[in-house]
């Protein structure tokens, strides 16, 4: 997909063409490590601006090949997987809550930088685009359509961490950003944002000016990356609980029931491109490396039988401890470090409108598209007509489709949060994965097998150091 792993600065400077206005004058070199903004914010070049909205990618991607990627961090706090590192015990321990606090300069908040640099490379991107004369008037709108949703996307990710502790929604002005707001009025902003893009996008003509990497194949045209669009805001809207609104994203999205469920725009890797990196989340069978993602017991255990979904993960020829934890599952979600990434898929969009149309009294739709889920992602049977009795009933079922359908994608998680089943600190003691919900799927004791200490879940990341150390010098 993306062979820059550079600032979204130094890839722009990288491009800049020299000039001359005589023989024996050269113009000034930008330093390619330090450039200025001012190189592409004034009438930047085709080039500058295809260099811009590589960097967007690019950005986004940076977030999950970082020393600590999200879905790992995101995965240990939802009990989905434990990163047994044998050089880091903090991955085993103190995100589990052996600590009683998360440390808030520790290497796990190294997602905060790559999603916080996305979002104003999208900005700088609409500015740059909106102040060149390379671009059409649709051809802008067609960047204000793709940065307002990769923007939207970079808060969604950061709020996702951070929960209750809320983001900051205005850096506009990077010297002077505005506070911290609640999680309710982010999810406010985040929809602002996604309305705002898909309706550029209805006015970006045909094509966009730019190229898209190959990932978004399928998706790759403004009317084509809307749908993608309005598939965030369905997400956004049910996390809002706003059912309504939901239902009309999903009908705008590229929801299909009858579709592939993989179908959506991705994230690509190469490790043999110059600069690339391989697919972050790719662990080879059975390694007994220094570091070895495990799966608690409980996700094999829990499952229905016979369910396809279980090919996620793999028992290991010989269990890794470390730290008096026992692994003896491991996730084998992708085949190779050349396997691509979902940024969103169909699977997504098919529970979501379930739990949507669960909770607007059309618990018959609801139950067909959670059969759609288990007949062809686990090869279940369906469920028979009237299952859904009441909304309880139809939610804990959605809510265990969306665990094995969507493991290890950093849904989990957060599923659990908004809908208020994680479990109080007096039910976690020596315990370290999270229940599945309400009866009939109870909470599950301890499954990774532990020696000794005291293990709570946490509702929320830290608030980095640097963004407390900001506000404290910037009351």
């Amino acid at each position: 997909m993306l062979a820059i792993r550079h600032k979204l600065w130094a890839a722009t400077a990288l491009l800049l063409t020299l000039g001359s206005c005589g023989f024996f004058d050269t113009d000034p070199v930008p330093d390619p490590n330090n450039p200025s903004l001012d190189t592409v914010l004034n009438n930047a070049s085709r080039a500058q601006l295809d260099a811009l909205a590589v960097g967007v990618e690019a950005s986004y991607r940076n977030q999950h090949t970082t020393n600590a990627p999200y879905n790992q961090v995101i995965g240990t706090f939802g009990r989905e997987v434990v990163v047994l590192a044998g050089t880091e015990s903090r991955w085993y321990g103190e995100l589990q809550g052996t600590r009683g606090r998360l440390d808030d300069a520790a290497y796990y908040n190294a997602y905060y930088v790559p999603l916080a640099q996305m979002r104003r490379a999208a900005q700088v991107f609409r500015e740059s685009a909106n102040n060149s004369q390379a671009y059409n008037e649709q051809q802008k709108q067609g960047v204000a359509g793709f940065t307002y949703t990769y923007e939207a996307l970079a808060q969604l990710l950061l709020l996702n961490m951070q929960g209750e502790n809320g983001i900051r929604t205005d850096v506009s002005n990077v010297l002077r950003p505005g506070p911290f707001v609640t999680q309710a009025q982010a999810l406010t902003n985040i929809r602002q944002l996604l309305d705002q893009g898909a309706a550029a996008l209805d006015q970006a003509g045909t094509s966009f000016g730019f190229t898209l990497s190959s990932g978004f194949a399928g998706f790759n045209t403004p009317a084509t990356f809307r749908r993608f669009n309005r598939g965030l805001a369905a997400r956004v809207a049910l996390y809002q609980r706003d059912y309504a609104g939901t239902l009309t994203a999903i009908g705008q999205s590229f929801y299909d029931p009858t579709a592939s469920l993989s179908l959506g725009p991705k994230m690509t890797f190469n490790p043999a491109t110059a600069g690339d990196q391989g697919n972050p989340y790719f662990q080879v069978p059975n390694t007994p490396g220094i570091t070895v993602v495990a799966v608690p017991d409980n996700f094999v255990t829990e499952a229905e039988t016979g369910d396809a979904r279980l090919s996620k993960v793999g028992t290991r020829t010989t269990p890794r401890v470390t730290g008096g934890i026992t692994g003896t599952y491991e996730p084998r979600l992708f085949a190779s470090n050349v396997s691509s990434l979902d940024i969103m898929r169909n699977e997504e969009l098919i529970l979501i409108a379930a739990e949507a149309k669960a909770n607007s009294n059309r618990l018959a739709d609801a139950l067909a598209d959670v059969n759609v889920i288990r007949t062809v992602s686990g090869r279940l049977a369906a469920l028979p007509a009237g299952s859904f009795i009441n909304v309880t009933v139809a939610t804990d079922e959605i809510i265990r489709q969306r665990r094995y359908s969507l493991f290890y994608e950093g849904h989990y998680f957060v599923d659990l949060r908004r809908l208020g089943r994680l479990p109080t600190a007096a039910q976690t003691q020596n315990v370290v994965v999270a229940p599945l919900g309400t009866p009939p799927y109870p909470f599950t004791p301890q499954t990774l097998a532990f020696s000794s200490g005291q293990y709570r879940l946490f509702d929320r990341i830290e608030r980095p150091a640097a963004e407390k150390a900001w506000d404290a010098i910037n009351p």
